[in-house]
């Protein structure tokens, strides 16, 4: 496109958003007149009320800055802000608490509560204000790029898309944003350009001065169709991009289809130039709107404030107190009635009765024949019509039910009684101008989603980071869009924990929340930990350290880890657990800790001597059974030994029967023919035997050992005088 074509689309579009604006615009400025009335600026009077009552009471009581001021203090203690959360797999929960950091950093590196601020009264007066974000260089010697949120103070200077349908106007295609020099720093500025103003045949709203000229910005999204690629990984890319992370060289798409990619480019123009140019790091045009009340009739679209359906109201109470004051000025003064011998004497005196401050009226009290005469009284004063007394009434509470604000939430004392019912009632107000509170909230979540979109381009190298957090204590973190991973945390040297962060990974979710300050919900934590620690004074020492934490004075914070050292045991435990620290024990009771950690290890190693000594007892103990085992055993073989040797000896003398019952009571087959011999040298081979010892791991049990046979008392012997030959 040619810079003429440039400079003709953007005629074309800034008279287009004109002429779809004006009536808006006229009626809006009219409303912040209304607001800003006083009475040396008597604008709730038309230029022919004021010169018809030219010399007669026309007041100016305004009620109107009250109740904006009702509405925009409460935004003011109940701000909206921005907020991030994971939208995908890829996204890390601590990066979104990162990247809320980072913008707390943002808003109060460039002040966006005056922007807020601004915005909000915009709407509420007059029905449409603005907030835009801006980026520039950190400072004049630095090539790294910071984001700012930047006020518009005058939303007359905005020409906005008509045909933008979101409440914030995120879906605009163009804006435009007029902005005046001075000609001497135009031409500072642009000296090979002609300082000619950027001007417009119905643009009657504008007044040039003889060394101003007038520039504007203007925004546009530029449409592009385009091939958008879907990666194995699951990452996507424009064709003719750089490819993303994780995608070889070679590797073809898994999908493709046709998409429009979308950019802004930013230019400022004067009446025939094109003066700079470039590409706003963003897919959104940088300003969102703020709407106070907004109707669509007869295909027109109408905004306005809480001003607008309250002038009528305002009008009539001005005419009735008006009315009022000129009553008591036009009224006489009570005239005084007396009998004409009363004041004979005095007529001067009480001439000036009405007019001067006598200290004294004299009057005569007898007539000439001494009769008494009755002294002069005041007669009734002429009183105000008590209709223009209701009709003043009624206009303020026009007013109140116009704006949607009572007495309770004008903090009035009206016929609610209890605590409960008052609050139900400003609830009641709240209510009725909450859409306020709201739309103000739309236009700074588009905000935060503008920044969001900005981070990755604008802040597109490795810096460190300055994250605040919500109770306004600073941290840092390592922004890196080369980190392979969202987040990276590791320890250095030193031992503290390091968090590198990548904001070009994920997808985060951008939604706000609206509610007090922090420093407003400190002071009620503080009112409500006192009042709990009054009701149970145990509570103290569970959480003392955070009730005094909570306290806004010099020596808070030392007070609360002094404080901590006074908590139960398993309080600071917890606490320590969730430090990821050890807990912090008084001096006296860390040292009665270590004296009995010292007694305990005293009596382990004794526990532990004392097990070595009976082990060794037990051994011994069974050493010595063992080897009483082995010698009762070796007896026993001796035994039989003997009786071996005793039986060999009788053997031939033996009955057969006899042989038998010994050699079954030894263990031997018993022979239906006894053999002596083969007996006998059974009986020598198992007196041969030697005891066998038992396994040392599994010591014999003596319920169990093998017990000696005893002979029979009678053998069976013959004796050799009864032998037969």
């Amino acid at each position: 496109m040619t810079k003429d074509e440039i400079l003709s689309t953007a005629k074309e579009r800034f008279e287009r958003s004109l002429e779809r604006s004006a009536h808006n615009r006229e009626k809006m400025r009219e409303d912040i007149r209304f607001a800003a009335a006083t009475p040396d600026d008597p604008w709730h009077w038309s230029k022919d009320d004021q010169t018809a009552r030219k010399g007669r009471p026309m007041l100016t009581i305004n009620k109107m800055p009250q109740h904006i001021r009702q509405v925009t203090n409460d935004i003011r203690q109940n701000r909206p802000s921005i907020r991030f959360r994971p939208a995908d797999d890829k996204a890390d929960p601590e990066v979104a608490e990162i990247l809320m950091g980072l913008v707390r950093h943002i808003e109060a590196n460039s002040d966006a509560d005056i922007a807020y601020d601004t915005a909000s009264e915009h709407q509420v007066v007059h029905g449409l204000g603005y907030i835009r974000v801006l980026s520039d260089y950190i400072s004049e010697t630095s090539f790294d790029q910071d984001i700012f949120i930047g006020r518009v103070k005058d939303p007359f200077k905005v020409y906005d898309d008509p045909d933008a349908q979101d409440p914030a106007g995120a879906d605009r295609k163009w804006l435009f944003i007029e902005e005046t020099l001075k000609e001497a720093d135009f031409k500072a500025q642009y000296p090979d350009a002609e300082p000619i103003d950027w001007s417009h045949v119905s643009d009657a709203g504008w007044f040039s001065g003889d060394k101003d000229v007038r520039v504007v910005e203007y925004f546009e999204v530029v449409e592009k169709s385009a091939t958008l690629l879907l990666w194995a990984n699951g990452a996507t890319s424009y064709k003719g991009d750089p490819m993303p992370d994780g995608v070889f060289m070679g590797e073809q798409p898994i999908k493709t289809r046709k998409a429009t990619k979308c950019s802004v480019v930013w230019r400022k123009l004067n009446g025939q130039q094109v003066l700079e140019e470039k590409e706003f790091p963003s897919k959104f045009i940088p300003f969102a709107r703020v709407v106070g009340n907004e109707w669509e009739v007869d295909g027109k679209n109408y905004m306005f404030g809480l001003v607008r359906n309250a002038k009528d109201s305002q009008r009539m109470y001005n005419v009735a107190q008006s009315a009022i004051v000129e009553r008591v000025l036009q009224a006489p003064k009570a005239p005084w009635a007396a009998p004409a011998e009363a004041v004979e004497g005095y007529e001067k005196i009480w001439q000036t009765a009405n007019t001067d401050n006598h200290s004294y009226l004299p009057y005569n009290h007898v007539d000439e024949g001494g009769n008494p005469i009755p002294p002069p009284q005041r007669t009734s004063p002429t009183m105000v019509e008590a209709g223009l007394n209701q009709i003043a009434m009624g206009a303020a509470d026009d007013i109140k039910s116009e704006t949607g604000q009572y007495d309770a939430s004008l903090g009035q004392k009206s016929n609610e009684t209890s605590g409960r019912a008052i609050m139900a009632r400003q609830r009641e107000g709240d209510t009725a101008t909450y859409h306020y509170v709201d739309n103000l909230a739309r236009a700074v979540r588009h905000i935060g989603r503008i920044v969001l979109d900005m981070i990755p381009k604008v802040l597109d190298t490795k810096r460190i980071a300055r994250i605040i957090g919500e109770d306004d204590e600073q941290q840092n973190a390592t922004l890196d869009p080369n980190n392979p991973e969202a987040l990276t945390e590791y320890d250095d040297d030193q031992g503290a924990m390091q968090r590198i962060f990548n904001p070009t990974i994920g997808t985060y979710d951008v939604y706000t929340t609206t509610g007090p300050s922090f420093t407003t919900r400190r002071v009620e934590a503080v009112e409500a930990m006192t009042a709990m620690t009054q009701a149970n004074p145990q509570l103290w020492q569970v959480i003392g350290d955070l009730l005094v934490k909570n306290m806004d004075w010099p020596g808070a914070d030392d007070m609360s880890k002094r404080l901590k050292l006074t908590l139960l045991p398993q309080v600071q435990a917890e606490v320590s657990k969730e430090d990821g620290g050890e807990p912090e024990v008084p001096p006296q009771i860390k040292q009665a800790m270590d004296q009995m950690q010292q007694q305990i290890e005293q009596m382990g190693e004794a526990l532990g001597k004392a097990g070595d000594h009976v082990d060794k007892l037990e051994a011994d103990h069974e050493a010595a059974e063992h080897a009483n085992r082995i010698a009762e055993q070796g007896r026993e073989v001796d035994r039989f030994k003997a009786e071996t040797e005793r039986l060999k000896l009788v053997l031939p003398y033996l009955k057969p029967e006899s042989v038998a019952a010994i050699a079954e009571s030894v263990g031997l087959q018993a022979q239906t023919t006894p053999d002596i011999a083969t007996a006998a040298d059974d009986m020598d081979d198992m007196g041969q035997m030697e005891p066998q010892a038992q396994p040392t791991d599994q010591p014999p049990d003596p319920m169990h050992e093998p017990q000696a046979t005893e002979q029979p008392a009678d053998a069976g012997f013959f004796t050799p005088e009864g032998q037969q030959v």
